[in-house]
């Protein structure tokens, strides 16, 4: 479901980017495939800010993890095998950041 925070299916990233976020609308249910964003631990990439890579807390970390909007990535529904928790409360976060991606504000 949209702001389900999974462990990351390709493992040779897992430990900068532990975990992945699912963004997708609930209404694509029909489809095998989930769109999902990096959640990145910090310093893991150059030049992070705070509108495009807002910090969330996630359930199990001590410290907060990045939305990383840039690495956007397809996974399978099958691919998403452990779900860690929802980011629901945290979606005017999320959803602030993917509009700055997508429309620039």
């Amino acid at each position: 479901m949209r702001h389900d925070v999974y462990a990351n299916p390709i493992t040779e990233l897992s430990a900068q980017f532990p975990c992945v976020l699912e963004i997708q609308s609930d209404r694509l249910y029909a489809y095998s495939e989930r769109v999902c964003l990096p959640l990145a631990r910090p310093g893991a990439f150059p030049g992070m800010n705070d509108r495009l890579n807002p910090s969330v807390s996630v359930e199990g970390f001590g410290t907060p993890l990045h939305l990383h909007p840039l690495g956007l990535a397809v996974f399978h529904q099958r691919e998403l095998r452990i779900k860690l928790c929802s980011l629901r409360t945290q979606a005017l976060t999320i959803d602030a950041a993917l509009d700055f991606l997508l429309r620039g504000y």
